[in-house]
């Protein structure tokens, strides 16, 4: 046995101790796992959010959000692909699109 697996074993035999004589608390649970989001979980609310955010303002401002939303959709999906997402790549993609159609802004002419 070398000098490190003598070490580990007496820490953990000693955490047993320490333990069974309730000297060390429970540590307190923030956040399941199931509530934890996802960095491309985050980015696809952002990126939904920017949308309908973009069907509220002036047209100006909307072409630049739109772009933004894009180019934030760009990389969600790349990422999703390049980790081997493909099927869900696709399935946000088309989240994606159906949220473009329902906010859509009205066209003057109508």
């Amino acid at each position: 046995m070398s000098i490190f697996s003598i070490i580990a074993e007496a820490k953990i035999q000693d955490w047993f101790r320490r333990k069974s004589a309730g000297e060390i608390e429970q540590p307190a649970i923030i956040d399941p796992i199931d509530t934890v989001k996802s960095a491309e979980t985050y980015l696809l609310e952002d990126i939904l959010a920017l949308i309908e955010k973009a069907s509220k303002v002036d047209p100006e401002r909307r072409e630049l959000m739109i772009q933004k939303s894009r180019q934030m959709e760009l990389q969600l999906l790349t990422t999703l692909e390049k980790d081997g997402y493909n099927l869900m790549s696709q399935m946000t993609a088309k989240t994606i699109q159906d949220h473009r159609k329902k906010f859509r802004p009205e066209s003057p002419l109508s």
